[in-house]
């Protein structure tokens, strides 16, 4: 069957939830939570064997320009962006309807995907690529994790993290190690396939042999399929999700925890090396109809929904403010103070790109074998950057963008404590009689928790040393052999505080070997003995 991406199966969604609204009078709540079923551009499903299908044709459907505008007018150059419908890509129509563009030189051409029904902006993923590629079009607002898969350009700039949308439900599943052997159900060709891909990588689970994959043609399907007791495990976005509730399920993990789904400007490199100069004044332009929108949040939903295509955005005239308040509750938006930030070091962004490509190795997709760090331009925020005039004081909706948030972390309370995942790591070696790691270790490390604990915001880790308790009998004390233990532990943490990670994040603990193992001259039994365990916690769920 023809893979659908999100906006798509939200439009028939929407279509016919549009006629029982008008004929019952159902409240306005029900409207803004369907707005958020829609998701950013779909990542390209490896659930499917590969096509020896022709290539895409370069063929794309009519940009749409502002209302006022007339080809060869004024003899601005035009700049053409491709999006689907989701709220922090609405930048693109409010940059039109506010002539921010020409303000900055340019005409802004909109591709908007899969528009009002109209097979004409049906463009396969594919084919999106291929536009931008062969520098038909100048850029795509779309996944992070879609760029690592494929090269298609240039990330110029970020647009936001997912922050609650996508999430992962579950039955008899209490952590993700548990789901070992489960049935996972999800989107095929969706970011909701990359999350759960992430999600096995934790726990150490291979999706090719570990689990068993059952992709289905949308987030309702899979739910459906988990309702029926087809899987056990499901993957998806607000507000189909929920419905998983009505067989059981709960949820296990969501980006409001792991913030692994992000948004950015991908820029053609055509247009980068042949018109430098008009793709500086697109950024210009772009943060400064951010800035309009954080400053005066109601005239700019107003600018939204004045665009038109009303039941493609699901922002209303005589509900704009609601409608996209809506669309970016559970997203975190990058004004161009985060750019500014990620920009001047763009580590993690490279950092996040590399962990994508291992992800979708891991799943069996064949990766560029181009160095990702040449995906990434910081060049165009660095020049905004300059501009005062383009910096703003406020806030976005959802402040919580978190390579750059100061993220509130308080002391948790044990009882509150839920397991998500024992991490798969936990021998570490240490130098002889020591508590120092060896760069082995450490390297362990870097791979095995560190990607975690960076995209993370609303988990904790706690750290258990354990150490061998030697003898003869009464070499050492119970108590003594407790302290090597979180010695032990403490050592993970402090070299994981000095890659970057917030000290109020770790719960240090240490235990004891079993009782046959006290006191023991038994190499082997000493050996089981001295590890580290980690266990990703999250409070409540």
């Amino acid at each position: 069957m023809q893979n659908l991406d999100r906006t798509r199966l939200i439009f028939f969604a929407i279509v016919g939830l549009a006629a029982l609204i008008a004929g019952c009078g159902v409240a306005y709540s029900l409207v803004a939570g369907m707005i958020n079923q829609a998701r950013a551009t779909p990542t390209a499903g490896i659930s499917s064997p590969g096509s020896t299908a022709k290539p895409p044709a370069l063929t794309s459907p009519d940009p749409i320009y502002a209302p006022n505008y007339k080809p060869g007018g004024d003899q601005l150059p035009t700049y053409v962006c491709g999006a689907d419908s989701f709220g922090s890509y609405f930048v693109l129509q409010q940059m039109q309807i506010a002539g921010k563009d020409v303000a900055h030189g340019f005409h802004l051409g909109i591709v908007p995907f899969s528009l009002d029904g109209n097979s004409a902006y049906d463009v396969s993923e594919e084919q999106r690529k291929a536009l931008l590629v062969a520098g038909k079009w100048d850029c795509i607002l779309m996944t992070l994790e879609s760029v690592s898969l494929s090269s298609p350009g240039i990330i110029t700039a970020i647009v936001d993290e997912s922050a609650g949308a996508d999430q992962l439900w579950a039955r008899n599943t209490p952590t993700l190690n548990d789901m070992k052997g489960k049935r996972i159900a999800f989107s095929r060709g969706s970011v909701g396939e990359y999350f759960v891909y992430y999600a096995l990588s934790i726990a150490r689970l291979n999706p090719r042999f570990d689990v068993t994959l059952i992709p289905k043609d949308s987030v309702a399907d899979a739910v459906q399929a988990f309702n029926d007791d087809q899987a056990d495990v499901v993957s998806g976005w607000e507000p189909d999700i929920y419905e998983a509730q009505k067989s059981g399920g709960v949820a296990l993990l969501s980006s409001s925890q792991m913030r692994i789904v992000m948004d950015v400007i991908v820029t053609s490199r055509l247009s980068i090396a042949n018109r430098a100069d008009v793709v500086q004044s697109f950024h210009d332009a772009w943060f400064d109809t951010l800035k309009l929108q954080l400053e005066n949040f109601d005239q700019s939903a107003k600018q939204i929904a004045d665009w038109g295509h009303n039941d493609w955005s699901f922002v209303y005239p005589d509900s704009a403010s609601k409608d996209l308040t809506s669309w970016l509750k559970t997203v975190a938006q990058a004004d161009l103070s985060d750019n500014i930030f990620v920009m001047r070091d763009p580590t993690p962004i490279i950092s996040r790109l590399e962990i994508a490509r291992r992800v979708w190795a891991a799943a069996g997709a064949q990766t560029p074998a181009d160095n990702v760090e040449e995906l990434v331009n910081p060049s165009f925020v660095a020049n905004s950057a300059a501009q005062a005039n383009l910096k703003s004081n406020a806030n976005p909706i959802n402040d919580s963008f978190s390579l750059t948030a100061n993220v509130e972390i308080s002391g948790i309370d044990p009882a509150d404590a839920v397991t998500l995942a024992v991490l798969p790591c936990r021998r570490f070696a240490f130098l002889p009689e020591s508590t120092t790691l060896t760069l082995e270790s450490r390297r362990t490390l870097d791979e095995c928790v560190l990607p975690t604990l960076m995209q993370s915001v609303g988990l904790y880790l706690q750290v258990k040393g354990s150490s061998a308790w030697p003898g003869p009998k009464g070499t050492y004390t119970q108590q003594e052999i407790l302290d090597f233990g979180q010695a032990r532990a403490q050592s993970v943490i402090d070299y994981l505080v000095t890659k970057g990670v917030d000290p109020a994040r770790f719960i240090v603990t240490s235990t004891l070997p079993p009782e046959d193992h006290w006191e023991t001259d038994d190499a082997e039994k000493q050996a089981e003995d001295r590890y580290v365990e980690m266990t990703l916690i999250t409070v409540g769920r």
